[in-house]
């Protein structure tokens, strides 16, 4: 998986989190799904940003992927 897939995986997984609470705060159905779901996401996408970093240590080059 590509970098920018990891990183743009990392933004959705916030967004959903950020809506989640704010479902949560306004007493939304709904809520505690999305919370979950991006906390999993999240979760994903650091994984596989984690591999790519192990895979290629040099900063530019893991950039240009």
């Amino acid at each position: 998986m590509k970098t920018r897939t990891a990183i743009s995986l990392l933004l959705v997984g916030t967004a959903m989190l950020t809506f989640g609470g704010l479902f949560k705060l306004m007493h939304w159905p709904t809520a505690n799904i999305q919370l979950l779901l991006g906390g999993l996401v999240q979760i994903v996408g650091l994984l596989t940003l984690a591999a790519s970093v192990v895979r290629k240590p040099d900063l530019k080059e893991l950039l240009e992927r």
